[in-house]
């Protein structure tokens, strides 16, 4: 037998393996509760964020009892576990609404705090904002409508109406979620919101649910897949021979399982399986090799437990990039309508892997 086809069967004996695993950790995830708020005044540009991030017309949507004219709590499923907030503020609307709400807006899980660039920050919207973060709750500032400020003039707006908000840049996104059509023909850091909101849902496990209800699933699914990749290189440099090979293996079934879920779409465990024996058997192990190959070209093994450490990061750089190319394949391969063939996708794993740097971009959007 072939070394690729024995690499092959290794690969999905290991992915059978982790199916029940999997499932478990899948359902506990779609059976949790989400609620995210969207907060600012009536011309930041709540409504165009929603409809940007999730494609809901919030106003034709009707809202949960007890909801006022001014805050508007609505179900994005029938079962009512994702909730989206939509309000003005924060302190002085939650004291007039009825019980069931006010629950609501204290079970918050992220709130995203929208800023009109165009009128620039004001006392009112430091003090929502310091309001909100008493509730130890992430909160993300989107300096909305930048394509209304001048080019030349955005970095200095954007540092200076951050300092007068007392927000880190970490913590903020500029954006344009309803652009003027001659500047912009798509919404403006849309992505970038989706990848703040999703990198802290991943904490809590709520990062699928979120990414489930979103517009743009290639974007819904990129931090699901940074989340993976980043597992993996820990689970890659495990100095227990064959465990580092089960972790990897369990986090990549869970990887392809989400994106599918993300689409609405279910896999058996067979297709699971076989998409990782495809794509591993073809693309990890010249990967594995090129790595090696590039860690000797520079000297970096010279043996003994030095050359063993180095060993178990290269193999944690692998682990991840591998990873990150087995969810960007998969993601190809859902959005074709399942027809991209074995090569198709290994193309697509090997300039997703090779690429891969295992950093987070930057959260500030495009300036």
């Amino acid at each position: 037998m072939a070394e690729d086809e024995k690499w092959a069967l290794t690969v999905r004996s290991a992915a059978l393996d982790a199916w029940t695993g999997t499932e478990e950790a899948l359902t506990t995830a779609l059976k949790q509760h989400l609620v995210v708020a969207f907060l600012g005044s009536a011309s930041s540009g709540k409504d165009s964020a929603i409809r940007a991030l999730f494609g809901l017309d919030f106003g034709e949507v009707s809202p949960i009892p007890g909801s006022t004219s001014a805050l508007r709590v609505v179900k994005l499923d029938p079962a009512g576990q994702v909730l989206l907030v939509n309000a003005p503020g924060f302190g002085d609307v939650r004291e007039r609404v009825d019980a069931s709400v006010r629950e609501v807006m204290d079970s918050l899980d992220i709130v995203v705090y929208v800023v009109n660039c165009e009128g620039g920050a004001t006392i009112d919207e430091r003090r929502d904002l310091d309001a909100i973060r008493s509730l130890d709750r992430p909160v993300l500032v989107c300096l909305n409508k930048i394509d209304l400020i001048r080019t030349k003039e955005r970095e200095g707006f954007i540092a200076a109406t951050l300092a007068q908000l007392g927000v880190d840049p970490k913590d903020a996104v500029i954006t344009s979620f309803d652009p003027l059509p001659q500047l912009a023909p798509e919404p403006i850091g849309v992505e970038y919101v989706i990848r703040w909101i999703g990198d802290h849902l991943a904490t809590s496990g709520k990062a699928l649910l979120f990414a489930k209800h979103l517009r743009n699933k290639a974007a819904a699914c990129e931090p699901i897949i940074q989340a993976a990749a980043r597992m993996a290189s820990v689970a890659g440099a495990i100095p227990i021979p064959g465990a580092d090979l089960a972790a990897v293996t369990a986090i990549q079934v869970k990887l392809i399982r989400d994106i599918a879920e993300v689409h609405g779409q279910s896999l058996d465990r067979d297709m699971v399986a076989f998409i990782l024996a495809e794509l591993l058997a073809g693309g990890m192990r010249g990967f594995a090799r090129w790595a090696m190959e590039g860690a000797k070209t520079a000297g970096m093994l010279p043996g003994g437990q030095l050359a063993e450490g180095l060993i178990l990061a290269v193999s944690a750089t692998i682990a991840g990039a591998s990873t990150y190319g087995v969810g960007k394949a998969t993601l190809a391969w859902i959005q074709s309508g399942r027809k991209l063939d074995g090569a198709a996708l290994r193309g697509v794993f090997d300039i997703a892997a090779m690429g891969w740097k295992g950093k987070k971009p930057t959260l500030v959007g495009p300036g």
